[in-house]
């Protein structure tokens, strides 16, 4: 007996010549009859499908096939039992494509979130027929094998401390409310919520310092004896005279005087400055005046008395 060759053939060529990854039992025609989908043009796929949700299965489907002489798009849905929902979609471009390529297929709708594989084997068949063509559930059906479910979860946790990451936290975490926190633990739709509320009451930080802080020093409490109302504030009242207003780019308050405000202007008060000096020059000379005539007084006063009648 000759020796015969044994030729491994792999996984994709081999659903390159059967339905798979499209279920043994669809038809893979159109539902006018006209077209059927090639063997050798999805050899494979994968969707994982949040496991959270109510699904059949064996009712997601090959539902549309766009032929285009530039690219080749590919619809996937799920069939209610009175509509179809879309799944997601993949666009091939021809003159970017390479045998057993793989495509990522976004979900749309309400299977947001889902991220599954798509690989196209060959295109030279497809590619024969151009037009767009709608499948049923039975012409177009996929395996159920190729629906996965989707179990998410956290896998770990870590604390940030400004933009240093801590180690990683995995196993049972427990939240644990510190001062001025409550944890509240709640269902919403199905969904358990922890609501994080930062509470004014019992556990609260009476002295609550940051660092670097300065301390204060005590509030004021009373002016002249005047006590603040229940949100603090004390009014400062002025009247036709006394003008306050508020300086809030220096956080200050402004008193000003209107009555005794200057009413002369600079040039006004030269003048009255020059007439001053002059008054005081003329008084000095009059002293000077009242100086000399008492010495000549004094001088007349001692000749009249050393004159004497014989």
């Amino acid at each position: 007996m000759a020796n015969v060759p044994f030729i491994h053939q792999g996984f994709l060529n081999q659903n390159a010549g059967r339905a798979y990854p499209l279920s043994e039992e669809a038809t893979r025609r159109d539902t006018s009859g006209s077209y059927t989908l090639p063997d050798d043009f999805i050899v494979d796929m994968i969707v994982p499908i949040n496991a959270a949700l109510n699904y059949n299965p064996s009712s997601f489907y090959v539902s549309r096939v766009t032929v285009l002489g530039v690219g080749v798009t590919v619809e996937i849905s799920y069939w209610t039992g009175s509509a179809a929902s879309l799944v997601g979609r993949v666009t091939i471009d021809v003159s970017t494509f390479e045998r057993n390529k793989t495509y990522f297929i976004e979900g749309q709708d309400d299977f947001e979130g889902v991220v599954g594989k798509l690989v196209i084997g060959t295109l030279e068949s497809v590619l024969l027929q151009a037009g767009s063509f709608d499948f049923a559930l039975a012409g177009g059906r996929i395996e159920s094998s190729v629906i996965a479910p989707d179990i998410r979860g956290i896998t770990g946790m870590r604390v940030m401390d400004g933009e240093d990451a801590g180690e990683l936290l995995q196993g049972d975490i427990a939240f644990e409310a510190g001062a001025n926190m409550r944890i509240v633990v709640s269902d919403f739709g199905g969904t358990t919520v922890l609501a994080l509320s930062a509470i004014n009451g019992e556990g609260t930080i009476a002295d609550c310092a940051c660092e670097g802080q300065e301390d204060l020093g005590d509030p004021i409490r009373t002016i002249n004896g005047v006590l603040p109302d229940s949100l603090g504030n004390i009014n400062l009242l002025g009247d036709d005279c006394l003008e306050i207003t508020p300086v809030a780019d220096e956080y200050a308050v402004q008193l000003a005087d209107k009555c005794s405000k200057p009413c002369c202007g600079c040039d006004e008060l030269e003048t009255l400055v020059t007439d001053q000096r002059r008054v005081r020059d003329q008084v000095q000379t009059m002293e000077n005046l009242i100086a000399r005539l008492e010495s000549n007084m004094s001088v007349l006063s001692t000749l009249l008395t050393a004159i004497r009648p014989c």
